[in-house]
């Protein structure tokens, strides 16, 4: 045990060979551990955006329900990855919503990129938004049911049924 620790001014320590490949080892693992982490920071935020997206199209649902109204839809901008959700009350009640930088708000089969709501709480007619992570390229789905209104995510496309 001596001859692997050397005596400094009295006190026992390691040598410079053990740090360095203490250093070493901890670098290696970094060089695998940061890449997977940045990957997993970016499912999850694309997760998020999906998740947020399917609230704020209930929420619409909801109100238009609520207020037995047609004048509810969220407007997609597929080009500035943003969309504008109208909820028009006694103030004029409109958001923008901006999607995070590394998130894609890629397609949408709805017409003219409205997804509009009758008095009823359903939408007019149904269809997709895709989303997609501009780092890991990875695609998600947020699917709004024609009939029931029904919204999920998925990982894959939809059926041409729904």
């Amino acid at each position: 045990m001596n001859c692997i620790r050397s005596t400094i001014f009295g006190n026992q320590a390691y040598s410079i060979i053990e740090l360095a490949v203490v250093i070493l080892i901890i670098g290696i693992i970094m060089t695998i551990a940061v890449p997977a982490m940045n990957n997993y920071m970016a499912n999850y935020q694309l997760q998020a955006e999906c998740l947020q997206l399917q609230r704020h199209i209930r929420s619409v649902a909801q109100e238009a329900l609520v207020k037995d109204s047609d004048s509810f839809y969220i407007r997609l901008y597929l080009a500035d990855d943003k969309y504008r959700i109208v909820a028009p009350s006694a103030n004029g009640n409109s958001e923008i919503v901006q999607l995070p930088e590394g998130i894609d708000l890629a397609y949408s089969n709805f017409p003219l990129d409205y997804i509009r709501f009758s008095g009823k709480g359903k939408p007019v007619v149904g269809g997709h938004v895709r989303l997609t992570s501009k780092k890991t390229g990875k695609m998600q789905y947020v699917i709004v049911a024609a009939v029931t209104g029904r919204t999920r995510i998925s990982h894959q496309p939809p059926l041409s049924s729904e």
